[in-house]
């Protein structure tokens, strides 16, 4: 297969796509920054990673191809769902965006995406993907049971260096802070992220029968645990929907949750002659370990 890309250009195109902290002082303050990007590099040293080397780790490329395979091979299936998702044409496609590194390390995302669609009455709803191959189950707990700041319901997070870079014209969401968004928790065998991200880089992987496998069935690994977590959410979220802190939140995981359930409607009928493929979660160890940890643990 010809290569379309090599190891290079993507982390160049990582670094490129990715948010910098630098580049938001019209947004805070520099010693906020500075303070900030010490941080950062406190967390590198206590982790043992060198300066620099975030974006260009094989486990990034992998979690930059996942978030960019959502949108190209259309795991929410929104090209089908026009008219259920955009009548009038009203709204507009979801989008993934990487995270900063602050938010990566401190905040615990690796990427935002955003729908605004009839689910969402046509507002911007985001939501923080954290991906992982981890089958532990202390290790799964602790991220899972890692908290936002502020909220006293599990599964969610806050995102201080959001850009948007997709949106064409005027963002939805605007740069700077996002206070309180959803949490996810995916992944799926890495040799399957593997596979996907090599496809990705060959120009025969762009349009054959072969990636289109790979890619249905990590998005079946995803649409599920996805749903899972928006139900569990719902479920912490059911007793505070009434208090004025987390109307709003509970509409947003409302919103996602009917979202999802209508992308793996939509998904199961597209992919009904493929029964493997969207079977394969059962037979994924990280799908597996991921599926089974609730989003508030017992020992969290």
């Amino acid at each position: 297969m010809e290569n379309l890309y090599n190891w290079n250009d993507i982390k160049n195109e990582i670094a490129d796509w990715t948010p910098k902290e630098g580049e938001f002082t019209d947004v805070y303050d520099e010693e906020e920054i500075k303070r900030d990007k010490n941080r950062i590099l406190g967390v590198k040293v206590r982790l043992g990673i060198k300066n620099g080397e975030l974006g260009v780790s094989d486990s990034k490329i992998q979690e930059y191809a996942v978030s960019q395979e959502i949108g190209e091979m259309d795991w929410f299936h929104e090209d089908l769902r026009t008219a259920e998702l955009f009548p009038k044409n009203n709204g507009e496609r979801s989008f993934t965006v990487l995270s900063s590194e602050f938010d990566d390390f401190v905040n615990h995302t690796d990427a935002v995406c955003v729908i605004r669609n009839a689910y969402s009455d046509f507002r911007p709803v985001p939501f923080a993907l954290d991906m992982t191959y981890n089958t532990d189950w202390d290790g799964l707990d602790k991220k899972f049971g890692w908290k936002h700041p502020k909220l006293k319901v599990p599964g969610f997070a806050t995102i201080k260096y959001y850009e948007d870079n997709m949106s064409p014209e005027e963002p939805p969401i605007g740069k700077g802070r996002i206070s309180a968004l959803p949490r996810f928790v995916i992944g799926f065998d890495p040799e399957l992220s593997n596979e996907i991200t090599e496809a990705r880089m060959t120009t025969t992987g762009w349009n054959s029968a072969k990636r289109e496998e790979l890619s249905t069935k990590a998005k079946w690994c995803v649409l599920r645990e996805l749903k899972r977590q928006a139900e569990q959410m719902l479920a912490f979220l059911e007793e505070h929907k009434d208090e004025r802190d987390y109307q709003e939140l509970y509409q947003n995981v409302s919103a996602l949750n009917k979202y999802f359930d209508g992308a793996i409607k939509t998904a199961s009928e597209v992919d009904k002659e493929h029964q493997d493929w969207i079977s394969y979660p059962n037979r994924d160890e990280v799908f597996g370990a991921i599926y089974m940890r609730n989003i508030a643990p017992s020992n969290a």
